[in-house]
C-alpha cells in the first residue's frame, strides 16, 4: 500500500490489489508503465479534480503517452481516504457534464 498527498492536503491511499482490479476491468490500462505510479500521480498532481456523484473526487490527468494522445486518466478516490479504480476516457467533456469542478491547474 503506498499513499500520496491530494491537492487538498488529506492522504489518499493506494492498495496494489487496486492496480489488479484497473488491469482485469480496464485492459487498455496495460499499455501504461508502472500503472501504480501514474495512478498516485494523478491524484498528487492533477489538472482536474471533479466531484463525483457519491462523494468522491476525481483526479484527472491528461495522459502524456503518445499511444493515448488526447485522452485522459481518470482516478476516483476519498479525501483521506483511498482510491477505488482508474479508467481512460478520450471525451473528458461528456464525463464531466454537469459536474462541479473542485480544483484545477
Amino acid at each position: 500500500m503506498r499513499s500520496v498527498g491530494s491537492v487538498f492536503e488529506n492522504d489518499v491511499y493506494l492498495d496494489f490489489s487496486v492496480t489488479k482490479i484497473v488491469f482485469r476491468r480496464h485492459p487498455e490500462t496495460g499499455k501504461l508503465r508502472h500503472l501504480g505510479e501514474q495512478i498516485l500521480s494523478a491524484v498528487s498532481s492533477p489538472d482536474y479534480v471533479f466531484a463525483g456523484k457519491y462523494g468522491e473526487n476525481i483526479a484527472a490527468e491528461k495522459i502524456k503517452v503518445e499511444f493515448f494522445k488526447d485522452r485522459w486518466l481518470m482516478v476516483p478516490y476519498k479525501e483521506g481516504g483511498r482510491i477505488n479504480t482508474a479508467f481512460i476516457v478520450s471525451n473528458i467533456e461528456r464525463l464531466i457534464k454537469g459536474r462541479f469542478v473542485l480544483w484545477k491547474r
